[in-house]
């Protein structure tokens, strides 16, 4: 772990407050795309930032070092994205991004997006954290909770549902061009 993190952790684990802000500046981004693109609702996801900050706050003292301060916050906010959904105030969609907005991850467009948002929540949660995070196979399963192996199997099975999916996003779009298309000329 970056020994600044580990120093920062242990100062908010004091009741450092000026440490949680520099945490909160330094990971709530961060948290919050990952919150918002689980939930598909920025309100819901700044409410589970805040929630995994006021968690960040209360544990920190009992934190040891045994993994990264990233996984640790990721995992930390992934539970409170669970919360959510055992509450019943998730989305009636699992993984559905609406419409792009800021929030949203950057980089692919809405058709990525809209097919990203066909997988399960295992296969949306595990191509976040691995490909738009960064996280290793490792850390990924420490935030998960699960073994490396069952990460390796979901990044497989991920990649392949997202392939099917995108595929399939493009044949419904090559249909509807051809029936605008079709429409025009009268055929």
């Amino acid at each position: 772990m970056n020994g600044d993190d580990a120093q920062l952790i242990a100062r908010v684990g004091k009741r450092d407050l000026a440490a949680m802000r520099v945490l909160y500046e330094k990971y709530a981004p961060q948290l919050y795309r990952f919150a918002v693109a689980r939930l598909g609702d920025e309100r819901s996801a700044e409410d589970v930032v805040q929630e995994t900050m006021l968690a960040v706050w209360q544990s920190a003292s009992r934190f040891r070092g045994h993994s990264t301060a990233t996984t640790w916050l990721f995992g930390i906010c992934r539970r409170k994205v669970a919360e959510v959904y055992r509450r019943g105030q998730g989305r009636e969609v699992p993984g559905l991004l609406h419409a792009r907005s800021e929030s949203t991850p950057p980089g692919p467009g809405l058709e990525f997006w809209e097919s990203f948002s066909r997988l399960s929540d295992e296969h949306q949660e595990i191509l976040l954290l691995v490909f738009y995070y960064g996280f290793s196979q490792e850390e990924a399963a420490e935030v998960l909770g699960v073994p490396v192996g069952t990460v390796k199997s979901r990044i497989h099975y991920a990649r392949h549902r997202l392939r099917e999916a995108l595929r399939d996003a493009g044949a419904e779009e090559g249909d509807r061009k051809r029936r605008r298309s079709e429409r025009s000329t009268g055929t």
